[in-house]
């Protein structure tokens, strides 16, 4: 347990990572922001990108396995996503300069740098990242989730590049290899996209379903990271799920429920998330 780390970021004013954590707490603080609220009217203006998705059904799914699927991207949104990633400024918060997708050959730059994240700091500049964003059946299912409009919004576009690096390493470059759960806010979910073809040795996201309840003190109180061994004794390896799929891949997750990046070992992933609280 890390009890010192949560008494530093308690004291920087961070006062929902301690508890944003507990199930008790989340569910205070949704009945809290919904009361009294009022469902928006009004036919949507913009058609949806996600009409197979059923709003209730998703939900439902998230409640009880932590994940829901069926948000896939249109080929074409896909497609204009990937030129604006592979012509995007990137970051990568060990390497002293920026740099570009085509900058990056087998995980190194020109120079034998290794690049393992390529982050592109501002996403909502693109069309399609805003139309997703704004998208209204992605908002209802959210809204849903949480139980109160969303007003936090964060999307996130990056790169992660298949490059031999050990473990610290990764960590410190900000890969999240390890099983953890999020603490965003006091209450929070994600819609995550793969934007290529993504498999378990090109990084695929994992996680433990239904890890979103029940934890035990000792995963309450410290860390928000968690050896495996721990996390699949409590919980059974068997709701582990390594989720693979085509370019458009899209689900909906409670992350605080216990997932993990698995680093690419060969062929690089775009993927793009939007953090909601």
């Amino acid at each position: 347990m890390n009890v010192a780390n949560i008494a530093r970021r308690l004291a920087a004013g961070e006062l929902h990572y301690a508890l944003g954590r507990f199930e008790t707490v989340r569910r205070g603080y949704s009945l809290v922001r919904g009361f009294g609220r009022r469902p928006r009217g009004g036919p949507p203006l913009v058609p949806t990108l996600f009409p197979r998705v059923d709003v209730a059904a998703a939900v439902e799914e998230v409640r009880r396995e932590s994940v829901a699927f069926g948000f896939d991207l249109p080929a074409e949104v896909v497609a204009e996503l990937q030129t604006f990633a592979r012509t995007a400024t990137l970051y990568d918060r060990g390497l002293p300069r920026p740099f570009r997708h085509e900058d990056v050959t087998d995980g190194r730059l020109a120079d034998g740098t290794p690049a393992v994240l390529g982050l592109i700091p501002e996403p909502t500049q693109n069309a399609a990242v805003r139309r997703i964003c704004s998208d209204h059946v992605l908002l209802d299912a959210v809204a849903q989730c949480l139980g109160y409009r969303p007003k936090k919004l964060i999307p996130r576009l990056f790169w992660s590049f298949a490059t031999r690096m050990d473990e610290d390493e990764r960590r410190r470059r900000g890969q999240t290899i390890d099983w953890h759960f999020d603490v965003h806010d006091f209450n929070f979910c994600s819609a995550c996209f793969y934007l290529s073809d993504v498999t378990e040795r090109t990084g695929a996201h994992a996680l433990v379903r239904g890890s979103h309840r029940d934890k035990p003190l000792r995963f309450l109180v410290g860390s928000a990271n968690a050896p495996q061994d721990e996390v699949f004794a409590h919980f059974g390896a068997d709701r582990a799920m390594i989720i693979e799929g085509p370019a458009g891949t899209g689900f909906l997750e409670d992350t605080s429920c216990f997932h993990r990046a698995m680093p690419p070992l060969e062929g690089e992933r775009l993927m793009m998330q939007i953090w909601f609280s």
